[in-house]
């Protein structure tokens, strides 16, 4: 009912502010989309390139879902959220009242849907009378996706990914027959990183190049059409409600992945499918799926209250400006660092070619060891003398394997409490040299790597010792025997003269590395490192450096450095000073390539985000151009919290430092081409 005392551009506009809280605020009933759609973002993420003019047409104003410069002035009904839009709204209204003519709108079109470029207060007028179509001038973008009325920002990065990789791939045309779509768009890097590997596989058994669009046909044929079979056959995807058969492909692929290295064994298909119905996938009941909708109306809900409930009252209103005065501060405060971190970091591997991925490496691995402050360049390793090894302690401990307590100098003035376990195969007369390990812990101290105090670090020397390989554990500096200064304030120290406390591990890692090389029990030809948080960061960075190292773990620590920095549980001790400026945690993983390196990111550990897998893009990209993808993989438990996997640890090492594989094993059972790998050589080769 109107209120004959206000105008009629002024009750519309009460009565358009009054509709879109209510259609904001009932969309979280609902799975419909909320927002506009940025144009900008949209180009960028689909690669819109060209456009042509389509002269004057009238649009379906149901189909404008988007705009240039105001998608979060209005919502997706295109209805006012903000009430500075007051004046030009009921400007426009009054216009439109009094049937007086309007220029046609400018508008962009994707797909099937249309971005205001300009003209927003007259489509949201029109909007708000009824009107199925607007007069509009028309520029029409070639997309190779589909874009839908009803798509949201998540739809959008789907879309623009799968637009990317069928641009690489071209596989709508080689394999007209499946579709390849997730509900979520990181799977499609891993989907091509798998078809590379696919292909640099087949090249190596054919001793051939094959070529791209052979190589997608044949992994569409020989890995994604099999697998697809299992997966309906089973009906797995009904435990998995709101998910496609492409997520659960990559999802078994994973699986698959992570099983054969927990049990040392090529696991059927079949058999990994079971697995993850019974471990991960549910049955949607109504009690779920009531649940569920309550959680997200909830959500919804919330979110209101930062952007539509400044409608309601003059305290909310308050209360409202104080928030976007709180977001614009903190806007303001870190603006000097998202302009740097927007950008990519300037040593940022740019080539093509395996030759000029060694030859980026050889120039980073220099800067990086100034950025850690490291010590002297080039590296100067200690003879058996200078290390001055002292063992303290020797006894048995469990398996029959030997734990000894050295101390070895790293520098003239300092020595490093060290645990050393000796598996019994090189014990005795009979000795054989055997596989050495770092094992660095994270925050804590080698008591905990050692077994002798429970802890998140699982007490993984010893139980990789008991698995065959030599194992040393160093004291960090700041902790335990060495903690009469905080790692922090050795930290902060070690910053005022250009190195940190990281540099400083790292010249006590490769120390460590030194006094292996000595040993008679140890074969230097297979060193490899390993840890968890700060240990896995300690790992990352000595393998980086130190090419002794041929093989690594790294447990809960891969990400980005601008991501993690903001976590409220990092410590500062992991900030490099102007590292992000050149470059980011990807880069530095690269360093490890062509050597074997496993990152496990447990998906309940808190420390957990999705960066992972950008940085791993950055690093894998290495492997790829040196032809050895499946050197690097990452792996993300479902239920591994902040804990180190020993199980996936001693099936990594014992894969890569134990044993040998044939290429045709890579294949999988379901995708065998020619007769069955012969059974690997004996572990003690």
């Amino acid at each position: 009912m109107r209120d004959s005392g206000l105008s009629t551009e002024i009750q519309d506009w009460e009565a358009a502010r009054r509709e879109a809280f209510l259609h904001d605020a009932l969309s979280a009933f609902s799975d419909r989309p909320t927002d506009l759609l940025p144009f900008e973002e949209v180009r960028r993420r689909l690669r819109l390139r060209t456009s042509r003019y389509l002269g004057v047409q009238d649009v379906p104003l149901d189909r404008i879902v988007g705009s240039v410069d105001r998608y979060t002035d209005f919502n997706r009904a295109f209805l006012p959220r903000q009430r500075f839009l007051a004046r030009r709204w009921q400007h426009i209204d009054r216009l439109v009242t009094a049937g007086t003519g309007l220029e046609p709108v400018e508008l962009y079109k994707v797909g099937d849907v249309y971005f205001v470029h300009d003209g927003n207060h007259r489509v949201s007028v029109a909007r708000f009378h009824g009107a199925p179509t607007i007069q509009a001038h028309v520029w029409e973008y070639d997309v190779r996706v589909p874009l839908t009325p009803d798509a949201d920002i998540d739809d959008l990065l789907c879309e623009a990914a799968r637009a990317e990789f069928l641009e690489r791939t071209n596989m709508d045309r080689l394999c007209p027959d499946l579709r390849i779509e997730f509900s979520q768009p990181d799977g499609y890097e891993y989907l091509y990183y798998e078809i590379q590997s696919f292909q640099q596989i087949l090249a190596t058994i054919d001793q051939r190049e094959v070529p791209d669009d052979e190589a997608v046909a044949l992994w569409c044929e020989m890995y994604y059409a099999p697998v697809v079979e299992i997966i309906r056959a089973r009906h797995i995807l009904d435990r998995f409600p709101g998910r496609t058969e492409t997520d659960l492909y990559v999802w078994l692929r994973r699986n698959q992945e992570e099983l054969d290295l927990r049990y040392g064994t090529r696991v059927p298909m079949e058999e990994a499918a079971g697995d993850l119905a019974r471990r991960y996938g549910r049955r949607p009941s109504l009690f779920s799926r009531l649940r569920e909708r309550i959680g997200r109306i909830a959500g919804g809900v919330g979110e209101l209250s930062g952007r539509l409930v400044d409608s309601i009252t003059p305290a909310d209103e308050e209360k409202a400006l104080i928030k976007r005065e709180q977001v614009a501060l903190t806007a303001a405060l870190l603006a000097p660092i998202c302009r740097v971190t927007e950008s990519a970091p300037s040593l940022r591997f740019q080539g093509q070619t395996g030759e000029e991925v060694r030859a980026w490496q050889e120039r980073f691995r220099g800067r990086l060891w100034d950025l850690l402050g490291v010590g002297e360049r080039p590296w100067q390793p200690y003879s058996a003398a200078e290390l001055d090894a002292e063992l303290i302690e020797e006894r048995p401990v469990a398996d029959g394997v030997r734990r000894e307590l050295l101390l070895i100098r790293v520098e003239p003035q300092l020595q490093v409490p060290l645990y050393l376990f000796v598996p019994p195969a090189a014990q005795g007369p009979d000795r054989k040299r055997l596989p050495a390990l770092l094992v660095f812990p994270g925050h804590g101290t080698i008591a905990q790597t050692a077994g002798l105090k429970r802890s998140y670090q699982r007490g993984n020397a010893l139980a990789l010792a008991r698995a065959g390989f030599i194992t040393a554990t160093m004291e960090l500096r700041g902790f335990g025997w060495l903690g009469a200064v905080g790692h922090l304030r050795i930290d902060a120290a070690a910053k005022l003269v250009g190195r940190t406390w990281y540099g400083l591990l790292v010249q006590d890692a490769l120390r460590v590395v030194d006094y292996l090389v000595t040993r008679p029990d140890v074969d230097a030809t297979r060193i490899g490192a390993t840890g968890i948080g700060a240990g896995g960061a300690l790992t990352l960075y000595a393998t980086a450096l130190d090419q002794r190292i041929q093989v690594a773990l790294i447990n809960s620590y891969l990400g980005k450095y601008a991501v993690t920095c903001m976590n409220e549980e990092h410590c500062p001790c992991n900030d490099i000073p102007g590292i992000r400026r050149e470059a980011e945690m990807g880069d530095v993983a690269a360093l490890l390539a062509p050597r074997p390196a496993l990152f496990v990111n447990g998906l309940q550990d808190p420390l957990t985000t999705s960066s992972a897998r950008e940085s791993f893009a950055v690093a894998h990209r290495a492997y790829q151009l040196l032809g050895v993808p499946n050197h690097a993989k990452l792996i993300e438990p479902q239920r591994l919290g902040h804990a180190y996997d020993n199980q996936l640890a001693i099936g990594w090492f014992r894969r890569w430092l134990l044993g040998r594989s044939d290429p045709r094993a890579l294949l999988g059972p379901t995708a065998q081409r020619g007769p069955a790998p012969s059974a690997p050589e004996s572990p003690d080769r």
